[in-house]
């Protein structure tokens, strides 16, 4: 963690869009079109309290099913403390990561033929979300958030997960401890899949 002043200047640093930053170029973007992220799908608010959403065009996921969309802020933020300084800010992001989890859901159980009533656990679409933040001494990225399907093998437990810890503990030569976990590779999405994805997303998220 960095000094109280350290924290004081990141909250006040310039949060305006950069030229030479991939993901302030893409949140010009209208929704529909395309970056280099993937579709726009979903946009809120303005330059000063906005966010948009893109539709990957690669899953770490069963390409056939699983999709993941990605939340970034309109202004340049680097850290999530930042949030907090702009309440209409955080009010949107509230807003856009309810209506993305829940189009994503619908979709997820159009496309598998699953039941909103059936008392299932295998009728469940489990989704995670993933985000990071830079450090005062790394490289000031925009901040962004992925939502994703939580299953197969990008499903496997992570160390902040209770169930990690019932993996199995194996030890190296060296005495060194460890868990295996499974390989995750992203691979692209089929591109009629994609476009149709994205237009169900765009059509939900309108409403």
């Amino acid at each position: 963690m960095g000094t109280g002043k350290e924290t004081e200047k990141l909250l006040k640093e310039n949060t305006a869009q950069k030229e030479d930053c991939n993901l302030c170029k893409d949140a010009t973007c209208k929704v529909g079109g395309e970056t280099g992220y993937g579709a726009v799908i979903f946009k809120i608010g303005n330059k000063k309290n906005g966010w948009f959403a893109t539709l990957s065009p690669q899953t770490g996921g069963n390409p056939e099913f699983d999709f993941t969309v990605q939340i970034m802020p309109l202004m340049h933020l680097t850290h999530f403390s930042q949030i907090g300084s702009y309440p209409k800010l955080a009010e949107n992001y509230g807003i856009i990561f309810s209506k993305i989890s829940s189009a994503m859901v619908q979709v997820m159980m159009n496309n598998e033929n699953l039941s909103a009533e059936a008392d299932d656990k295998s009728n469940s679409v489990p989704i995670a979300v993933y985000g990071k933040c830079t450090t005062w001494k790394e490289k000031k990225e925009h901040l962004h958030i992925k939502i994703f399907p939580f299953r197969g093998n990008i499903g496997q437990p992570y160390t902040v997960d209770s169930s990690f810890e019932k993996k199995e503990v194996l030890t190296e030569k060296d005495g060194k401890k460890f868990v295996k976990m499974v390989p995750v590779k992203k691979v692209m999405i089929d591109s009629s899949r994609l476009e149709m994805l994205a237009k169900k997303l765009v059509l939900l998220l309108k409403k």
